[in-house]
């Protein structure tokens, strides 16, 4: 069963959609929805755990829910036959003005804290990817790399079980916000001043958050100058760890020149991590055409890149040798906000803020030959030759003959 959680808003009542893809039709069958509160936003990022039957989506409260402070954002969602029901809301976040940029990093699926609050401060933050033992964070400018793990444990989430034993020492607090259930949302909420530690603060900090131990920075990758690239001002968009190898991620940076034109470039950089050097170096790197890349994933298995472009195109692109495997042009109306790989890499979909879904059928072998692309445009030249030697044997192309060269000359 393959599931693709969607977004429904048209002024109504947003609502959370689930859809199972049948193979090889490729059609959508609904599973089920969910509508959220009257005046919530629209889900804007989602993710969907098949194993667990679970969705967690980011939707803001009502604007009302929000002047009060109070503005759940982080949802969970459970998937029970043909109905999606409400788990579980927290909010992470109180300062919703976004200066400066702030990452909340939460236990799953309990969503309750695992980490200080990170205020990141270098460029406009664009991407989180987790691997077994690290969390990298994509700003425009620089990647994050922090410690989750001991590294002589790795298997262990240290972090996890020093933070476990400090919400159970408080109260028995399981959040460090106020969260909501479906089973205490009627109930009547617990008053403040029963000296609940997830809310007191000393220094503007909760007394819970302070017992977090913080992450730990390891390394941080600055913007790289690439080949051919001149002056062209570099920003990250996008990062991704190789799902089975930790020491390999693959970055997506967006360039764009100044000269006579506006010229914007794309780049798919591959960084491997160097233990003998302390530092993540780059080991590859591909040119994703012209434009920029505005959505990216990799594959469970790490073998294919898919990215979504702002032609309207998106692609896939081979993760070990970094060349393009197949390109679609004009795969959408608007260029392409979100794409994913189902588990098995068996289908790309691909979804743009022109209301349309895509469902692309991966193939299981691509040709050696190399991309598709370049392998459509050998096909149409070989036609156009053959329809211009036709029409050369029928008579329709005829050279110019060297009498009248020659008297043209002497002219």
């Amino acid at each position: 069963m393959d599931w693709l959680p969607c977004t429904r808003y048209d002024g109504q009542p947003a609502q959370q959609r689930l859809y199972d893809v049948s193979k090889p039709e490729l059609e959508l069958a609904l599973v089920g929805e969910y509508e959220f509160e009257a005046g919530a936003d629209a889900p804007m990022s989602m993710a969907l755990d098949t194993k667990n039957e679970t969705i967690l989506c980011g939707a803001n409260s009502s604007e009302q829910a929000m002047q009060a402070g109070q503005n759940m954002h982080c949802r969970l969602l459970s998937v029970q036959g043909n109905k999606i029901e409400h788990l579980k809301s927290v909010q992470a976040m109180t300062n919703m003005t976004g200066d400066p940029y702030q990452v909340h990093l939460l236990h799953y699926p309990s969503l309750s804290r695992a980490a200080p609050v990170l205020e990141m401060s270098a460029g406009e933050l664009f991407d989180i990817s987790f691997s077994f033992t690290s969390v990298a964070i994509a700003s425009s400018t620089n990647i994050f790399i922090y410690n989750l793990h001991e590294d002589k444990a790795p298997h262990e989430n240290i972090l996890k079980a020093k933070n476990s034993a400090v919400s159970s020492d408080v109260s028995g607090a399981s959040t460090p916000v106020e969260a909501q259930t479906a089973s205490s949302s009627k109930k009547k909420k617990k008053s403040k001043s029963q000296g609940d530690p997830t809310t007191k603060k000393e220094n503007g900090v909760s007394v819970f958050e302070a017992q977090l131990d913080s992450l730990e920075l390891a390394a941080t990758i600055v913007r790289p100058k690439l080949p051919k690239n001149g002056s062209a001002i570099t920003s990250f968009r996008a990062v991704r760890y190789h799902p089975n190898n930790w020491t390999t991620l693959y970055a997506v940076l967006n360039s764009t020149s100044r000269g006579g034109r506006i010229q914007r470039k794309a780049h798919i950089v591959r960084y491997e991590w160097k233990p003998h050097l302390r530092t993540w170096s780059i080991s590859g790197t591909c040119r994703i055409g012209e434009g920029s890349i505005t959505c990216f994933d990799i594959s469970e298995d790490g073998a294919f890149l898919a990215y979504g472009a702002s032609d309207c195109s998106i692609g896939i692109v081979d993760s070990r040798k970094l060349s393009p495997l197949l390109k679609i042009l004009g795969a959408h109306e608007f260029p392409c906000t979100a794409l994913k790989f189902n588990t098995d890499r068996s289908l790309l979909v691909s979804a743009s803020a022109d209301n349309s879904v895509r469902i692309v059928a991966v193939p299981e072998k691509f040709d050696d030959r190399g991309s598709t692309t370049l392998i459509v445009f050998i096909t149409v030249l070989s036609i156009l030759l053959a329809i211009l030697t036709q029409l050369y044997f029928q008579g329709y192309l005829t050279p110019a003959s060297a009498s009248s060269t020659t008297n043209g000359t002497q002219q």
